[in-house]
């Protein structure tokens, strides 16, 4: 597939995730509100922290996906970014860069942009595999999924 304007990948995006919040810049970067709850098949599309990652898709989501029967949520996501999301990027010639948890880029394909995919992922790597996580936030999630499917039998 042929490279994407930042034009023609800000309609596609917003077509593909109608929720997300994008900017563009003069350099031909992309801006993406990561921060805010955008959500893609009931996860939220960008996940930087990986909230939740240790819990099962089918607990995280109320649903049943047949491909994603025993997955745990942070599988998903690659580099934080809902996999789906990711490769549709790719397919069309972009990649993304956190700036911090809540602030995304996306910048055009180029002949240095693998060494710097790389570099991203490595670091993306290190900064979970250092990173504490006390798990309460998978607690909490099942806690509330418990009282929706209670308040549902209501």
């Amino acid at each position: 597939m042929k490279q994407w304007s930042p034009d023609q990948l800000i309609k596609g995006l917003q077509e593909f995730v109608p929720e997300i919040d994008l900017k563009k810049y003069d350099d031909g970067s992309i801006w993406v509100g990561a921060e805010d709850a955008c959500f893609f098949k009931e996860v939220p599309a960008f996940n930087h922290n990986l909230e939740y990652g240790e819990m099962l898709v089918s607990e995280a989501t109320h649903i049943i996906i047949p491909n994603d029967i025993g997955m745990k949520v942070k599988e998903l996501y690659i580099y934080g970014i809902h996999g789906e999301i990711y490769s549709w990027l790719e397919a069309r010639g972009w990649y993304p860069q956190w700036q911090d948890p809540g602030t995304l880029f996306l910048w055009k394909c180029d002949e240095y942009s693998d060494e710097t995919i790389v570099e991203n992922l490595e670091e993306f790597q290190d900064y979970h595999d250092f990173r504490e996580n006390d798990g309460i936030e998978a607690e909490v999630l099942k806690r509330l999924n418990k009282k929706m499917q209670e308040d549902k039998l209501r």
